[in-house]
């Protein structure tokens, strides 16, 4: 499954990518689908010590399949944020009627399409301090989408990317956020692996992130290209989380059937993969297929994921 993906990475890297391609790491200390929706039962709180319960519930999730709008350098970074929370509304919108619970973005949807990921000027005008308070503020990116969360009634998970600025030095992370649909600040995750070494900082130490929603369902956070590493995967395998949302940039058409499939029967875990650009988004569950956009040109992909017992 790993050298499956890795073939993926290698055979669609961009020009000047490859040495991206690293066979080890820094050493890191842990610290649309049309669908009938089941009957929902949502999980009251946590067994006791030592207990299961059998009980069947589930949730529904969406995964969008979007192409980021704008460029930088012509419209200006804002207007490119502003186009994309735009076209994200949209999709929220639409999956929220269909009963969406939760909705993934993709890696990098909101930067634009004239490649402001590769160089780390481009990219720092998109990045902003993530907070509680940025959750709140209604000119942020994170306030944005906040927002959006909450108009929808629907968790939102997507990336984006946070500064982080020291006495001795200044950090841009590809960063993962989850919200609530109150619009609070779930979570947050920098990403372990990063794709361009050169524009995003690798953290020093390997984060852990989870967040459970309100219906019941704990998540684990991990971004693209973390996906063909150990870490932080089986660590959050190893907490007994199962559940995945998975913002990714992989420019492969069938990815969903040579990889994300392929990851979630490996793993036993499901996978809500949303995939910048015009195909490859899906909900994967144990090796099934839940939901996919495959080429049809539809905005999200949408289904029911069955849970037996406490995750």
């Amino acid at each position: 499954m790993r050298s499956a993906l890795m073939l993926c990475l290698a055979a669609t890297a961009p020009m000047g990518a490859s040495k991206n391609l690293r066979s080890s790491m820094p050493e890191v200390t842990p610290e649309k689908q049309d669908f009938t929706p089941l009957p929902f039962r949502p999980l009251q709180g946590p067994p006791n010590a030592g207990s299961f319960t059998t009980t069947t519930t589930q949730y529904v999730a969406a995964v969008a399949q979007h192409e980021s709008l704008g460029s930088s350098s012509s419209d200006g970074w804002e207007s490119v944020v502003d186009m994309n929370v735009n076209e994200y509304r949209n999709i929220a919108a639409a999956a929220s009627a269909e009963g969406a619970q939760i909705i993934v973005f993709p890696e990098w949807g909101l930067f634009g399409t004239d490649g402001a990921v590769k160089s780390r000027n481009t990219i720092e005008p998109f990045c902003e301090t993530i907070s509680d308070q940025a959750a709140s503020d209604s000119t942020t990116t994170v306030g944005k989408l906040s927002t959006l969360a909450a108009k929808y009634g629907v968790v939102v998970v997507a990336n984006v990317c946070e500064k982080v600025e020291t006495e001795s030095a200044v950090y841009l992370y590809n960063t993962e956020i989850a919200l609530s649909e109150k619009g609070e600040l779930l979570a947050k995750y920098h990403k372990e692996h990063p794709w361009y070494t050169d524009t995003f900082d690798t953290p020093t130490k390997e984060e852990i992130v989870t967040f459970t929603t309100s219906f019941g369902v704990r998540f684990g956070l991990f971004i693209c290209y973390d996906i063909v590493h150990s870490t932080p995967i089986n660590d959050l395998l190893a907490e007994g989380v199962t559940q995945f949302p998975y913002s990714v940039s992989f420019p492969v058409d069938s990815l969903e059937k040579v990889g994300f499939q392929a990851w979630s029967k490996h793993t036993k875990a499901t996978l809500l993969a949303s995939n910048l650009g015009g195909s490859g988004s899906g909900i994967f569950q144990k090796g099934d297929v839940i939901a996919a956009v495959g080429r049809t040109g539809a905005k999200f992909a949408i289904g029911p994921v069955v849970i037996d017992g406490w995750m």
